[in-house]
């Protein structure tokens, strides 16, 4: 390998105009003037560092140069084309720098690194000395390469090649080339996923997990990279999963589908689809990937059967497929997915995971469960409808019954009615579902137990599908079906995932307290009393935190008596009634609130510190000042952003006002005009969560009010106005605090003088209205009052978790509280003295 005589050296940009040439050394510093001479030698200007040599390589042709970082890359691929003792006769613009042992690509910014960066503790051998005479130490070798735009031109011709070994080559080489940014950007601006998605379609083996793998990179690293990745093309990833058994292709197979299932996919795709419920969804990845999901009738069981196969990495990609999937159908409305996971016992497999020796990744777990209390809402509040008829044969399949009777048939099962499609009201879609897993369980013998309330007297039947809907909605109660869409709980509930097994259990046992109470259908109150009853068994057996075991939780639903049950129940009951009953408890509660009060007050009052962004209008009877420069005009309406805040010292509202909202620095000084909260006589909210609420200067008098004294009667004031000054500051052509309840939701409110109305601001969310309302309300204490539900419920939400919480701890060391003390009457002389056994 030929190399050049000596170093040659990149020249500094301050020395050349050309910013780097390689025949002439580092000039010298200028001498500094004579002035400078006076300047003491520890304050003399030290000469620039020698810059490290390193090998540039070219096909069998080399030279050794010293590189300044500060001139440009391309620059330097000028001069080493135009270098000798390289001989390069191409363009420089099609050439590049790679590290010649890593093959790491050299770029502008990672540069100055890979030039500075060498091994020093191996010493050079040719003797190469800086000019301080201290060895350099090991230099970097570097090779002139194609440049990203010719590599990806060449790649993909490599990759319409039709010859195998070409193509597993190009593969195998594409798959560390497209981790870099330079080369993804070239390959796709010249059709490379295209090229990639037909090596994808026609190939196997080797060839098809190196490509597969090579997209699953691209998809990582380029948000955009699904755009024109066809439908036919999502089908086809689809069947590699449902049919290769190799974990090197179905493992980025499902990394690739899973990433798909969360993109957006081109709109020209999503526009020729339909779904049941057009939204957002409508227009995603997710749609593509859905219907070839449900066209692959392979594909569900063998992914839940990954679930299990040992291989965590597989695991947590099959986990995050399936929650994608899930979570992309929740938002369609559609429930096929999940009735084929339900039909394949997956939830039962998920639940399995949540041992720890599994591996399986617990975040996404959570996540999942998320997702699947959102399914099962969903089809809770799905109405019954002639599409879920079949549901109602298949029951009656299941219960042997022979049709004797047509109209006593669906009574005969246990419906109060013979249209049972209208008694899931409350249990919706959800609760015929759970029916028809009840009734089909051969564990569960509907049948029989259709046969033994039948020779029972009519008077003591029980209605077993009456009571399978209470059931339902007891445990949708329980874990919280019935509020939306919840948020990613912070533990998991092994319970929830075996759902209808559960549902099955408390049937079971329903049914079981229904024969020992003695209960009868005629009398309206025993269905309800059975109920409760019912409802204390689950919280008592599931309230645990998810620590029993499921063989433990079967016991207890299946052999817990009736007495025992009734028992607990009845002390549950006088605890809830007397403890809180008792005068020490409610003064706690009084206490409490006072406490939690005062928090909420000063947390209102840091957000107005904090600030907020408004819709400000300006009223058409505006009147007086504004606080703003050269005051607008009477009679014009102006909509606006601004911006307020409090002052530290809570004496002035500071605002600005602008077209747009855009960052507001901490403190005033962006901040130019205020308003003196002393000229504000009223703060008139409208919106249908406007609350009547007690007068702060009336809770507040608690404090005074004896220990003994409830706090709840000392609170029963109310307020009509959110008034600062006046009562009777009603100004006329100004909408009601608290409208019809057929209007909808206001989240305005406007800032009254003296004058008349200032400003009218309409906050962006509900929950800054409510700070903002309330905050302004309580900035006086002694006039200041609660108006919206959301702060009243935020307090009394913190009064009752604070009861519960002293509650707990007196329980716990089993302190009995009293329900009042006995005062003895004072000693009639000072003949006494206190026993040591107080």
């Amino acid at each position: 390998m030929a190399q050049s005589s000596g170093p040659v050296h990149a020249v500094a940009p301050s020395a050349a105009p050309a910013a780097a040439g390689f025949p002439a050394p580092p000039p010298r510093p200028a001498p500094p003037p004579a002035s400078a001479r006076l300047v003491p030698t520890s304050h003399e200007p030290k000469p620039a560092p020698a810059h490290k040599a390193h090998y540039f390589h070219y096909g069998t042709r080399s030279v050794k140069a010293r590189i300044d970082p500060e001139v440009p890359l391309d620059e330097v691929l000028r001069q080493l084309c135009a270098s000798s003792q390289l001989q390069v006769a191409e363009p420089a613009t099609l050439f590049a720098l790679r590290d010649k042992d890593s093959g790491a690509l050299v770029t502008q910014d990672n540069m100055r690194a890979m030039l500075e960066k060498a091994t020093t503790c191996v010493p050079f051998n040719s003797g190469l000395m800086s000019s301080s005479g201290t060895n350099l130490g090991k230099c970097r070798r570097f090779t002139l390469v194609s440049s990203p735009m010719l590599e990806a031109v060449e790649m993909v011709d490599k990759l319409s090649s039709g010859e195998p070994s070409v193509l597993k080559l190009a593969t195998f080489s594409l798959r560390s080339l497209i981790k870099e940014r330079a080369f993804l950007a070239e390959f796709i601006a010249r059709g490379g996923v295209d090229a990639l998605q037909e090596v994808i379609r026609r190939s196997s083996g080797n060839t098809l997990a190196y490509a597969l793998l090579s997209l699953q990179n691209l998809l990582e690293l380029e948000e955009s990279g699904w755009v024109g990745l066809e439908r036919s093309f999502v089908a086809r990833i689809v069947d590699i999963i449902a049919t290769e058994p190799l974990i090197n292709i179905s493992r980025p197979a499902t990394a690739i589908l899973r990433r798909l299932a969360s993109q957006p996919l081109a709109a020209s795709s999503a526009s020729t689809s339909t779904s049941p419920r057009p939204t957002s969804a409508s227009a995603s990845g997710f749609l593509a990937v859905f219907e070839a999901v449900l066209a692959q009738p392979n594909f569900l069981p063998i992914v839940i059967e990954r679930l299990s196969g040992g291989d965590v990495p597989v695991t947590n990609l099959s986990l995050g497929l399936i929650n994608s999937l899930l979570r992309g159908s929740n938002e369609l409305g559609d429930l096929r997915l999940v009735d084929e996971l339900e039909n394949l016992d997956a939830w039962k497999t998920v639940g399995k995971l949540l041992d720890g020796s599994k591996g399986a990744d617990l975040s996404t777990i959570l996540t999942l469960q998320s997702n699947l209390v959102a399914s099962l809402h969903l089809a809770l509040t799905t109405p019954i409808d002639e599409e879920h008829y079949p549901y109602f044969d298949q029951l009656w399949i299941a219960s042997r019954l022979t049709d004797t009777d047509e109209s006593n048939r669906w009574r005969r099962l246990g419906f109060r009615t013979e249209s049972p499609q209208y008694e899931f009201g409350q249990a919706g879609l959800l609760g015929l579902k759970a029916l028809k897993r009840y009734a089909e369980d051969s564990q569960n013998e509907f049948a029989q137990t259709l046969a033994d309330q039948a020779s029972r007297p009519e008077a003591r039947r029980c209605p077993v599908s009456t009571i399978s809907n209470v059931v339902l909605c007891l445990l949708a109660d329980h874990f919280g079906l019935t509020s939306g869409l919840p948020s990613t709980p912070a533990t998991p509930s092994p319970y929830l995932f075996r759902f209808y097994e559960l549902h099955a259990l408390v049937v079971t046992f329903f049914l079981r307290m229904w024969t020992e109470s003695g209960a009868s259908a005629h009398e309206p109150g025993d269905l309800e009393r059975v109920s409760a009853l019912a409802r204390s068994q689950i919280a008592f057996v599931l309230g645990g935190g998810g620590d029993k075991t499921w063989f433990a939780v079967r016991r207890e639903f299946l052999s817990g008596e009736y007495r025992q049950v009734r028992e607990r129940q009845v002390r549950e009951m006088e605890i809830e009634d007397d403890l809180l009953s008792k005068a020490p408890v409610r003064n706690l509660r009084g206490r409490l609130y006072l406490e939690s009060y005062e928090f909420v007050r000063s947390q209102r009052i840091s957000c107005l510190h904090e600030g907020a962004w408004f819709q400000a209008s300006q009223p058409t009877s505006s009147g007086g000042s504004t606080g703003r420069k050269g005051a607008q005009s009477r009679g014009a309406q102006i909509s606006t952003w601004r911006f307020y805040r409090l002052a530290a010292n809570r004496k002035a509202l500071h605002w600005v006002e602008a077209s747009e909202k855009r960052e507001i620095r901490s403190g005033l000084d962006d901040l130019p005009e205020k308003i003196d909260l002393n000229s504000i006589t009223d703060v008139i909210a409208s919106g249908v969560h406007t609350l009547q609420r007690p007068r702060v200067s009336q809770v507040a008098g608690l404090n005074r009010v004896p220990s003994s004294a409830s706090g709840a009667t000392a609170a029963a004031a109310h307020h009509s106005r959110l008034s600062f000054l006046s009562k009777d500051s009603a100004l006329p052509g100004f909408r009601s605090a608290t409208p019809p309840s057929s209007s909808p939701q206001s989240l305005t409110f406007t800032l009254v003088t003296s004058d008349g109305p200032l400003v009218e601001l309409t906050a962006p969310s509900s929950a800054t209205y409510s700070e903002w309302v309330d905050g302004l309300s309580l900035l006086r204490p002694e006039e200041g009052s609660i108006s919206t539900r959301d702060t009243a419920d935020y307090i009394q939400a913190l009064t009752d978790v604070g009861v519960k919480v002293k509650l707990l701890d007196l329980s716990g060391e089993r302190v009995e509280i009293l329900p009042a003390l006995e005062v003895n009457q004072v000693p009639a002389s000072t003949n006494f003295f206190y026993s040591d056994s107080l």
